[in-house]
């Protein structure tokens, strides 16, 4: 009558076993769905940092602009210099040179005759102390001379004024016109170069 313990002892580990197996097939295949889950949302967050601190970067290398700007200094002779401008605007790869709006020097700033120069557009480089003034550049030092460009080079270290443009004004009661011209002395030197043509006011 026991015979059939045996028997049934059998069957019963054979209904268990093929449920195991069916729960580790089923692990085995999950494993490698949950691992490609896991692997896409890092590569999604590293994707999503990327962008962001590229736009950050993006945000920083942005050109600095500055509404009436002051840079101001003291020149080799003692004399200080101020430069204001309606904007500048710093350059993003070389932050020492700033894009002037605008721009009026004055050389002497605070003593009894300086010189003042305005143009509509400048460039300085504050490393190198070079302003570049171009467009409708006026020259004038309140004592003699008052003259029309359209370029001037100052060198705020020296104070020394030139330019390669064509130039006329009035200087010492005369009319005078040349290609290029210099300024040195502090102010009191004036050189004219390349047909360079002048007249006399009456009564000077």
């Amino acid at each position: 009558m026991t015979s059939f313990a045996p028997s049934s002892a059998l069957v019963l580990r054979r209904k268990i076993r093929p449920r195991r197996r069916k729960s580790i097939s089923a692990l085995r295949l999950a494993l490698p769905a949950l691992a490609l889950i896991v692997g896409g949302a890092i590569a999604t967050q590293a994707v999503i940092r990327a962008a962001r601190a590229k736009a950050s970067i993006t945000v920083t290398s942005a050109p600095l602009r500055m509404e009436n700007p002051r840079f101001t200094g003291t020149m080799k002779d003692g004399r200080e210099f101020l430069i204001v401008a309606t904007a500048a605007i710093r350059d993003k790869v070389d932050p020492n040179k700033v894009a002037l709006e605008a721009p009026e020097l004055t050389r002497g700033y605070g003593s009894d005759n300086p010189t003042r120069v305005v143009a509509r557009q400048g460039n300085y480089d504050e490393a190198k102390g070079a302003l570049l003034l171009t467009g409708r550049v006026e020259i004038e030092n309140g004592d003699g001379y008052a003259f029309k460009t359209e370029k001037a080079v100052i060198d705020t270290r020296t104070g020394e004024l030139m330019g390669d443009a064509g130039v006329e004004g009035a200087a010492s009661g005369a009319q005078v016109k040349a290609d290029s011209y210099s300024v040195t002395d502090k102010g009191d030197r004036v050189i004219f170069k390349g047909r360079v043509r002048s007249r006399l006011n009456p009564g000077n």
